[in-house]
């Protein structure tokens, strides 16, 4: 659906302060507002919970991100880069064996790097907001994907490694987000995500017309240093931020980070 209207969408306050956002940029029905006291930007007004499941569920969603079955994609290229990438900065974290680690990928997709995790001895779990998507991972692949909100998925036990790839910038509130995962990562494990960064130079230069602005699906806009605020609120602390897009785990992307968290003691 490429029509929104006012009606399709809510306001919202700052996730860490409460605050009201001060405008940045009007993208009507939508708007880019930043926190007046902890600076985080964020999207409000913005869709509708059940607005943006109908955006999640059209076919044409993830057509974009993994390209056309068959057929040689860019996309699907550098997806598996991604992955490899990931999973080396993976290994290198946990730093012991994998076979049998528990890993969870929360926003799975259509589970392709569940699937090259499993390859590598993980035991894989996923949570996905796509029925569409989720449906694919179990019955193309035989993966473990729960298709729902992560507070609502039936997750037992704790998880060596979380994966979040691109979804903290789109899940309701990226407070309560990071609670759950410090509910459900261990003690000594790690937390590896990532997302698009709104001080990057692309951001900075196209302002209002930078490509992954995306205000319908990327309702919260981080920084290097806002990412650390809004972990430090769920017990959760960033240890890590890679910005290279010559990194095979952030691959050509200028504008996106990859970040490393771990449990803060209790």
């Amino acid at each position: 659906m490429s029509t929104w209207l006012r009606d399709d969408t809510e306001a919202v306050a700052c996730c860490v302060c409460h605050h009201e956002g001060r405008p940045l940029y009007d993208l009507d029905p939508f708007g880019v507002v930043r926190c007046p006291r902890c600076t985080l930007v964020f999207v409000s007004p913005r869709l509708r919970p059940e607005a943006l499941q109908r955006l999640y569920e059209a076919p044409q969603y993830h057509q974009g991100v993994y390209g056309e079955e068959g057929r040689f994609s860019p996309a699907m290229f550098l997806q598996r880069q991604w992955t490899n990438g990931r999973l080396a900065l993976a290994e290198r974290e946990l730093d012991r064996k994998v076979f049998g680690t528990r890993l969870l990928e929360i926003g799975a997709g259509h589970g392709l790097f569940l699937d090259a995790a499993r390859a590598r001895g993980y035991d894989v779990n996923g949570v996905e907001l796509s029925e569409t998507a989720a449906a694919h991972a179990r019955d193309t692949l035989g993966l473990t994907v729960h298709s729902s909100q992560l507070a609502d998925a039936p997750l037992e036990g704790r998880f060596d490694v979380i994966c979040a790839w691109d979804t903290l910038e789109h899940v309701p509130d990226p407070v309560e987000f990071w609670k759950a995962i410090r509910g459900l990562v261990a003690d000594d494990g790690v937390v590896l995500f990532s997302t698009p960064y709104f001080s990057s130079a692309p951001s900075r230069l196209l302002r209002r017309r930078w490509w992954t602005l995306k205000p319908t699906e990327h309702i919260w806009q981080f920084t290097p240093r806002t990412h650390r605020t809004v972990a430090e609120q769920a017990g959760m602390q960033v240890t890590r931020t890679l910005l290279n897009p010559l990194s095979k785990a952030n691959l050509t992307r200028l504008d996106s980070l990859v970040g490393v968290a771990r449990p803060r003691e209790r």
